[in-house]
């Protein structure tokens, strides 16, 4: 079994479970720099954020942008020249609601043209099978050739073949079918909103046909509203001649047995509604209520007359002979009463006035009772004429309820007769008026303007096929771009990093572009053009590094420092080289220590013998100070890691290898490791474990982000303190806006690429070291 694939033992046993692996997170971020407060947050101008991002993408995939609008453009060229020609010519027709009345129409029979979906009625008749029939009627389409004969692609007749059902159909009927259809098919129904005015339109292949078939369409739909209406109308007629009809048997019918019954129960009415026995009985309801308010006053006179003297009663005051006997009487007593006073009562003459003044008194209470009789004899001739009444009342009470017994089935059948005869009368009324609307020749349709024949096509059309085409392009462009950014899941941009680990960008190094030369040179690397060229993007890049980590902590830089990754080949390696000679080039003494026995490589880009180096220390074959190379640039004293042994991990979680750094800081102002990746070893853990600090290296734009978080745990769990990360192979053109910027441009070295970031995180850094020394 070979070195890599032996199982981790002891220290080496770092495998992370899902718990486990978040509260290591949680508890290694307590070795991480301070936060700074003031930091601003990622969520601030989140919009204007997202609209730079969203142009940064157009920016970065412009290519791609441009290469599928050029290529729908093109489409639109081809499928524009290639479309055939179509013609299209209009018609403009006024529909009004309501056409000029003559006659006053009152009845539903009539049909009602002011409900809210007349217009939309009217906009599907225009389009309905049967105008478009009267279409080709008119105009014979089916025998024109140009029309009917649509020449069908060899896909068509091979779909029709398989889908459709073959009938036994007749040339003629096929042909006016077809015809049609193209009618359906080229009809266009546009209202003008806010109007009466619709425009019909009619496209085709011929600008002729187009015109025709446009203006047949306009006149048949006249047409065709004006044999509605009179279809209508004489369907109207038809129906009210056989009602009218049926009433009027139904009403003989009812009077014949209305006649026949009257004569059988012997009713005979003074008028429709009033019989004899009920006339007769109101009549003498009359005379009985005049009987009894004359008998109700013959009896008041009565009452007093028997009152009294009678001398009061309105007969006795009006009397003439009375009044000229109670005249003489008064005389006659005043002259008594005169002599009276000359005379005795015994005289003769006094008893002669006496009795004359007697005879008179007798006449008057003669003639007093004489009308007393008289009244007496009017009441009782009023008395008897009320009881006669009475009885005859009581009579024909007996007779009218008796009569109205029988006169029910005659009050039905009269009813039955009343009913029928409306009805006959009201058919009749609508028969004559609908005889007189169906005369009436007016139309609610009417045609503005005919169809002129079109002088150019209508379709194609350039500049819309291309503005469609553009449209297109972009969205498909947006969907390519959306499901290119959605499947590529790496860090392209620091602020991915801070939001998605929760680390901080110690630095951005941009990529390197090789050209012919460099690429053909075996001898070349990264560190050697950051080492040959100091004032060089990739040399200015590595310095802002090395400021970052001189601020990485509240003391400075840490004393030992892995540089690590979740992967080979993300650039740690020649990262662990130029830190090393950064840090040299500030004078200070720096051992670079290749750690990585599985795969080494920094014995080639420094260009030294791999023949002695860790393996050996560590395995107690070779003093360290034997196995090291010093002075090799600017000052850095190097180890290589030496031949590869068979068990890496053992030999770093010695005592030795502890031993080792433990000298090397006592000798050393810091100790740079080239680690192996943590993916898949247990070597980055164990080494993590023991350093100050660690720097994590990213690949921008090639590692995974679910490769990074899983390093990252493993690193955390073995309580590694991750200062940060390093974004390795910045391509500012992949990432879109304002990434372009380099100290490189301001000092005149040439292109660089992600100068942005270059100082981003040496800022970020000192800020927080300011701050953790100030808490201190």
């Amino acid at each position: 079994m070979s070195a890599d694939q032996r199982p981790e033992t002891g220290a080496s046993a770092v495998a992370l479970d899902a718990t486990q692996s978040e509260r290591a997170i949680v508890a290694g971020r307590r070795y991480s720099a301070p936060c700074d407060e003031r930091q601003p947050s990622f969520d601030e101008n989140s919009g204007a954020s997202n609209f730079l991002k969203y142009v940064g993408l157009l920016i970065k995939y412009r290519i791609l942008v441009a290469a599928i609008c050029a290529g729908a453009i093109f489409c639109a060229f081809v499928i524009t020249f290639l479309m055939p020609r179509i013609y299209t010519a209009t018609t403009t027709m006024q529909i009004d609601r309501e056409a000029a009345k003559v006659v006053r129409i009152q009845d539903a029979l009539v049909e009602k043209t002011d409900d809210p979906q007349f217009y939309t009625t009217q906009y599907e008749l225009l389009k309905s099978h049967a105008l478009a029939e009267r279409v080709v009627s008119s105009l014979s389409l089916a025998d024109k050739k140009g029309f009917v004969d649509v020449e069908v692609s060899l896909l068509g007749r091979v779909l029709q073949g398989l889908f459709e059902r073959r009938e036994e159909e007749p040339e003629n009927v096929r042909r006016r079918r077809l015809a049609v259809d193209a009618v359906l098919k080229g009809l266009a129904v546009q209202p003008i909103p806010m109007s009466r005015i619709v425009k019909v339109s009619f496209s085709s292949k011929s600008a002729i046909l187009a015109q025709q078939v446009s203006a047949a369409v306009a006149e048949n739909f006249v047409a065709m509203t004006l044999d509605r209406r009179y279809s209508a109308s004489a369907y109207a007629r038809t129906f009210l001649e056989e009602k009218l009809q049926q009433v009027k048997l139904k009403l003989e019918d009812s009077e014949k047995q209305l006649v026949a019954y009257a004569q059988r129960e012997g009713i005979v009415n003074v008028d429709d509604k009033l019989s004899i026995t009920g006339a007769n009985l109101k009549s003498l309801n009359d005379s009985l209520g005049a009987a009894m308010a004359q008998r109700i006053k013959e009896e008041q006179l009565w009452m007093q007359a028997q009152s009294g003297s009678g001398l009061g009663l309105p007969q006795v005051l009006d009397d003439k002979s009375i009044q000229k006997a109670r005249e003489r009487r008064t005389e006659l007593m005043a002259e008594y009463q005169d002599k009276l006073g000359v005379m005795k009562p015994d005289f003769p003459e006094m008893r002669q006035l006496r009795a004359q003044i007697a005879e008179y008194d007798r006449q008057i209470r003669e003639h007093v009772e004489f009308i007393r009789q008289a009244i007496k004899a009017r009441y009782e001739a009023a008395r008897d004429q009320e009881s006669s009444f009475l009885k005859r009342i009581e009579s024909l009470k007996a007779d009218a309820l008796d009569l109205r017994d029988r006169s029910i089935q005659y009050t039905i059948l009269q009813r039955e007769v009343d009913t029928n005869r409306s009805l006959y009368d009201g058919l009749l009324q609508q028969y004559k008026e609908v005889g007189v609307t169906g005369a009436i020749g007016t139309n609610n349709v009417s045609v503005i303007d005919k169809a002129e024949r079109p002088k150019s096509p209508s379709s194609p059309r350039l500049l819309k096929n291309l503005g469609l085409a553009i449209v297109l392009g972009l969205l498909i462009s947006v969907a390519t771009i959306a499901v290119r950014e959605f499947l590529d899941d790496t860090f392209k941009i620091p602020e991915e990093i801070e939001e998605a680990l929760g680390l901080t960008v110690l630095g951005v190094i941009p990529l390197v572009r090789r050209d012919d030369e460099k690429a053909r040179d075996p001898s070349y690397s990264v560190a050697n053009e950051v080492i040959g060229d100091p004032l060089s993007s990739m040399a200015e890049a590595y310095r802002s590094l090395r400021t970052s980590l001189q601020f990485s902590t509240a003391t400075g830089a840490p004393k030992t420092l892995l540089v690590t990754s979740s992967r080979p080949g993300e650039g740690k390696s020649t990262t662990s080289v130029c830190i090393a000679a950064n840090f040299a080039q500030l004078g200070m003494q720096v051992l670079l220590i290749d750690a990585d026995m599985r795969k080494p490589s920094l014995h080639d880009i420094l260009s030294v013998d791999n023949s002695s180096g860790l393996a050996n220390v560590l395995t107690g074959a070779l003093d360290a100070s034997a196995a090291v190379t010093e002075n090799l640039i600017y000052g850095v004293t190097f180890m290589s890691s030496g031949p590869v042994p068979p068990n890496p991990a053992e030999l770093l979680a010695g005592p030795r290898f502890a031993s080792l750094l433990a000298l090397a800081r006592e000798k050393f102002d810091i100790v740079v490791i080239d680690g192996p990746p943590v993916v898949g070893l247990a070597d980055a853990p164990l080494l993590g474990s023991i350093v100050d600090g660690a720097v994590f290296v990213v690949d921008s734009m090639h590692t995974r982000r679910r490769v990074v978080r899983a390093a990252v745990k493993r690193l955390d769990f073995a309580r590694t303190r991750i200062l940060g990360c390093l974004l390795n192979k910045f391509d500012a053109t992949n990432v879109g806006h304002s990434y372009g910027y380099a100290y490189g441009d301001a000092y005149g070295h040439g292109p660089a690429y992600g100068g942005e970031y270059f100082g981003y995180g040496a800022k970020n850094q000192k800020d927080r070291a300011i701050s953790a020394t100030m808490e201190q």
